[in-house]
């Protein structure tokens, strides 16, 4: 992509809160200096430090929160931000939550053109991970070895989560290492249709919005130019990936399907295999988001999602992804029942 091509898709990202390859995380929204000014005061900002890592003949790297919270082994999520984003904007979110719920919580860093537009090579997308043939999913192994030599980790309860291009890696991460995490979740992420199938059931958490103009709920190629220019497969429709987890977990019941608003409508298959259920959350309102991220109110001031799971009364927006992705995770550590 040239530096003209570039800077349009950078002046689009800030206009319409859309980032560059379809990340939606707060720093790509708010921008430059007042992105400095923010991680300075939000609470991911206390308690980080950044890890080295030598892998694939590169330093890659990786943020680590671990609140000191009792003595013994600890849940782990790794959480994997958007493409063009980068690891703050994924702390920033489970900040809170890691803190509530003594979690650890390890934001990896992509690789991009600059320090702060990480990709993931998630085979059909995006950008300079693909261009590079970057092995994502074993860059991620080893960040899960990393972390587990240095921090008391509970190796049944080791999660990952995505956003956007992260979720569409947090798919292959699920299919290529059941053996190490327990359960994984996607928000406005996507399968190619090249998968192999998962090694072991995995369960699986999906969130995605009707209306997203980025990965497109119905498949393809983006919508969105600068998107498409950073993809070498179309997207599979949502619910082909949805179907391709519960076929991979054996889900052989029909799934419950709950209203919680008029904007959000939960699907659970259970009775799948090793307890691997699929839930799936089909936002019919909702855009290229993680429900719950920071806003702004009326005085400007940031505003953090915190509220409850789901509110029964209002928009899909008001959904706390984190929550409902953490409260999933609970219930499913590996080998079953805790």
């Amino acid at each position: 992509m040239r530096l003209t091509s570039t800077t349009v898709a950078i002046a689009i990202a800030l206009s319409t809160s859309i980032p560059v390859f379809g990340s939606m995380d707060a720093d790509a929204q708010i921008g430059g200096r007042l992105r400095e000014r923010l991680a300075a005061r939000t609470p991911a900002a206390v308690g980080v430090a950044e890890q080295k890592l030598q892998f694939g003949g590169m330093e890659r790297s990786y943020s680590l929160l671990a609140p000191q919270r009792g003595h013994g082994p600890a849940p782990l999520v790794i959480v994997l931000h958007g493409g063009g984003g980068s690891p703050d904007t994924m702390i920033t979110r489970w900040s809170e939550q890691a803190r509530t719920s003594g979690l650890i919580v390890v934001a990896p860093k992509g690789i991009g053109r600059n320090d702060r537009m990480g990709t993931w090579n998630a085979s059909g997308c995006c950008g300079e991970a693909v261009t590079r043939g970057v092995d994502d999913v074993a860059f991620i192994a080893a960040v899960i070895d990393d972390v587990s030599r240095q921090r008391s980790v509970d190796p049944r309860r080791i999660y990952v989560t995505g956003f956007s291009n992260g979720g569409m890696l947090t798919h292959r991460v699920a299919i290529a290492l059941g053996d190490k995490i327990a359960a994984a979740a996607v928000v406005s992420g996507a399968l190619f249709g090249n998968e192999t199938p998962p090694r072991t059931p995995v369960p699986m958490l999906i969130m995605h919005g009707e209306q997203d103009l980025v990965v497109a709920f119905g498949g393809g190629i983006s919508p969105t130019g600068f998107v498409a220019r950073a993809q070498t497969l179309p997207f599979l429709p949502v619910r082909s990936s949805v179907d391709f987890w519960r076929s991979a977990n054996g889900c052989s019941r029909p799934p419950v399907v709950s209203v919680l608003n008029p904007s959000a409508t939960e699907e659970t298959s259970t009775g799948c295999r090793a307890n691997a259920d699929v839930v799936f959350y089909d936002l019919p309102q909702g855009d290229h988001s993680w429900p719950g991220t920071p806003g702004r109110g009326s005085d400007g001031r940031v505003r953090f999602g915190t509220g409850s799971i789901r509110n029964e009364t209002a928009s899909a927006s008001t959904l706390n992804a984190t929550a409902l992705i953490w409260d999933f995770f609970q219930r499913h550590p590996r080998g079953g029942v805790r």
